[in-house]
């Protein structure tokens, strides 16, 4: 800045002085009457009188336009330094102009990085904080699907432990209740070994009464009835008081043990205490027929215990 001041002052100077020396030596000729001054002074002594007196009044012209020219002079240097000085103002304008446009697109340019570097940055914690709440969701999830997983694991393991109970349970119970039918069983065999017990041929159907089959200890003739066989002969007396024209038919049958004609005498006595039974139940005497057939129609081996226990038997027909 002070260099290009420098050299427009230097360049108004040489201005100034150029147009000094035109107007003085070209315009007023100041420079030529210095010449005829000298020429004057070794002339002769009248025309030097004469070019003095002459040089005289050139020199008061020459006064008043010294004057006119410093006068011309100062106002062109003012109006020089007037012109350097907008110049330089202008310039330093143009300059501080240029300075602040620098500064602005400085200022814009970090203010840009800056914003640019923020949004930046926000956009990395809004993106680390995205992905973290993805990390904990799917970290979440997972965990709610294992706790869900490990409770439907133990829900099902209760289940099946409480089915394999209830099984056990209903196993055990069926167990304990054949148990308790088998020793109910044996304890009603040995309860009825001393009594009359039966096997029905076929079930009841709607009033009539099936045929059955009464067997009787060794040797006895007038034992008790056991439970089920009373209720039996209960009914048999209902279905001959209930059906006029119905007949029950007794015939008595024994083992191969002893004398045939004991033994056919024995089964008709167990054959005609039946009807007893039945007629003491209210059942007709004149519809219920007793007979023994001994050991002659034997079912079974009477070389067994087994098989001389089935020929030991009382046959009841029920008939309409």
């Amino acid at each position: 800045m002070k260099a290009k001041s420098l050299i427009v002052l230097l360049l108004a100077g040489i201005w100034g002085v150029g147009s000094w020396w035109w107007y003085t030596c070209k315009v007023k000729g100041f420079c030529e009457v210095d010449t005829t001054a000298a020429q004057m002074a070794s002339g002769t002594a009248a025309t030097g009188v004469t070019a003095l007196a002459s040089a005289d009044a050139d020199q008061t012209n020459q006064g008043g336009a010294q004057t006119g020219a410093d006068e011309a002079d100062k106002a062109d240097a003012g109006q020089a330094k007037a012109d350097a000085d907008k110049a330089d103002a202008e310039q330093a304008k143009a300059d501080a102009d240029k300075v602040d446009a620098e500064q602005a697109k400085t200022d814009a340019d970090n203010a840009a990085a800056e914003q640019a570097k923020a949004d930046a940055d926000k956009a990395a914690t809004e993106q680390t904080q995205t992905g973290d709440a993805d990390k904990a969701a799917t970290e979440q999830a997972k965990a709610d699907a294992d706790n869900a997983a490990a409770e439907q694991a133990k829900a099902d393991a209760d289940n099946a432990a409480a089915e394999q109970a209830k099984a056990d349970a209903d196993n055990a119970a069926a167990e304990q209740a054949k148990a308790d039918a088998d020793k109910a069983a044996v304890e009603q065999a040995k309860a009825d070994a001393d009594k009359v017990t039966m096997e029905t041929d076929s079930t009841t159907q709607g009033s009539d009464i099936g045929p059955a089959t009464l067997t009787f200890p060794t040797g006895s003739a007038n034992p008790k009835l056991a439970d089920s066989t009373q209720a039996y002969f209960e009914k048999v007396a209902q279905f001959l008081k209930d059906n006029s024209s119905a007949t029950v038919t007794i015939v008595g049958h024994t083992d191969s043990q002893g004398n045939p004609a004991r033994n056919k005498a024995l089964g008709l006595k167990r054959a005609e205490m039946l009807q007893k039974t039945l007629v003491d139940l209210g059942a007709p005497k004149d519809r219920v027929t007793a007979s023994s057939q001994g050991a002659d129609q034997p079912i079974a081996d009477n070389n067994t215990e087994e098989g001389r226990k089935k020929n030991r038997r009382v046959v009841i027909t029920p008939a309409k």
